[in-house]
């Protein structure tokens, strides 16, 4: 819509925001420095997430610098969008510009804050948690309506689907399956949703569709050897071109952040939370064995080093559920804290002069290629998670 991106660029220069961040221009991995052994201060975390937020804010209606799925990036309500915006509050959170927040009430009010297309497809639900955080800061009941309506019909519906991930597409250009979180990146994009809108309105009955649902899918996908998670059954044999067994970085992070993003939607006493926490602490395990000794996260988990690039939505994922479990006491810092610095750093040198957030590997279900011009907004959606637990990490530590 010309009238968002006019909006956006108006107030990006009206709110003087343009930032001060010193991030390295690295085009490829770097050796360890002396910024990744001690903690960045909170202000310079701070400029470099405003400095990446504002690149894409600028650019969420019109985006020729994205090849593949430009069309899906620039469709609001949409898993692209979606992802983009679960960063963009966090960033909202802590900033002491008010920009934010009002660019996603215009922006939702602007859309009606509608959901996805396909009503019951998780990748269509995301773009709630922004619609529920407004809604718990003004009260307003047209954010709140729509995520409200979607879960109460899918609860209604309670699909029995297979998890089983079957090529072949239905009606609505998904697979048969994905009337459930048959595949990893849904537990990003649903549970949290439906968690936070128990938070909501008082009514536990989205909490239990969501617990059940996400306990069959964890047991579904999650190998027990590797205690990584498959990003959906097709990939429970396959190999990767160093003969590895595939386990894809991002798709893993979507796991890892929604975890993540369950457990801050759940109320701290709450019944449900020591699965998710136990659960957290096991991925951890599994992670943090196959981070790069850049700081990076290779696109096939199991092939390491032979992995030379380093890239940034999958790291970003790892680096914000690291420095969230540290901030949270569910992680031991002294062990964690050197790796998390080590992929800040990969974080902040994929950030271009101009703002632009480098080295996202373009929409896919499995390890392809990526470059550093290559961007995208869930990638920026990733890297401000991370800011924000670095943010807050940085702050506690003055």
């Amino acid at each position: 819509m010309k009238g968002l991106k006019k909006f956006a660029v108006a107030a990006l220069a009206g709110a003087a925001l343009t930032s001060i961040a010193s991030c390295g221009v690295t085009q490829k991995p770097t050796k360890a420095t002396a910024e990744e052994t001690s903690i960045p201060a909170a202000q310079s975390v701070m400029n470099v997430m405003e400095k990446a937020a504002n690149w894409q804010i600028a650019r969420t209606q019109y985006m020729p610098h994205v090849g593949r799925a430009q069309k899906g990036a620039e469709s609001y309500g949409r898993w692209i969008q979606g992802a983009f915006y679960v960063g963009l509050v966090e960033l909202a959170e802590r900033s002491p510009n008010p920009f934010y927040e009002t660019w996603m009430g215009y922006v939702g009010n602007a859309h009606n804050w509608k959901m996805g297309k396909v009503k019951y497809f998780a990748d269509d639900h995301v773009i709630g948690q922004m619609n529920l955080w407004y809604y718990n800061r003004h009260k307003n009941k047209e954010a709140l309506t729509p995520v409200k309506e979607t879960f109460d019909w899918l609860i209604e519906q309670n699909p029995t689907n297979s998890l089983e991930f079957i090529d072949g597409r239905n009606k609505d250009r998904v697979h048969n399956c994905q009337w459930r979180w048959c595949w990893a990146d849904a537990l990003f994009m649903g549970p949290p949703t439906l968690f936070a809108l128990s938070q909501a309105t008082g009514d536990e009955k989205y909490t239990e569709y969501a617990h059940k649902e996400f306990q069959a899918t964890i047991n579904y996908l999650l190998d027990e050897k590797t205690g990584l998670v498959f990003r959906d059954s097709r990939y429970f044999d396959k190999k990767g071109k160093y003969g590895e067994q595939i386990f894809w970085s991002r798709g893993m992070g979507w796991v890892y952040a929604g975890v993540v993003n369950s457990i801050e939607a759940l109320p701290e006493n709450h019944k449900y939370r020591p699965y998710y926490e136990n659960l957290f602490v096991k991925l951890t395990s599994a992670i943090i064995k196959h981070q790069k000794q850049d700081g990076s996260w290779p696109m096939s988990l199991l092939a390491g080093e032979k992995d030379k690039y380093p890239e940034s939505s999958g790291t970003a994922f790892y680096t914000y559920g690291l420095t969230w479990g540290v901030n949270q006491g569910l992680l031991d810092k002294q062990e964690y804290l050197p790796k998390i610095l080590k992929a800040w750093n990969i974080l902040t040198s994929s950030v271009h002069p101009d703002g632009k957030f480098g080295w996202v590997q373009g929409v896919n279900d499995k390890p392809d290629v990526v470059a550093y011009e290559d961007s995208q907004l869930y990638g920026v959606g990733a890297f401000l998670l991370a800011g924000s637990q670095m943010y807050d990490l940085a702050s506690k530590a003055k």
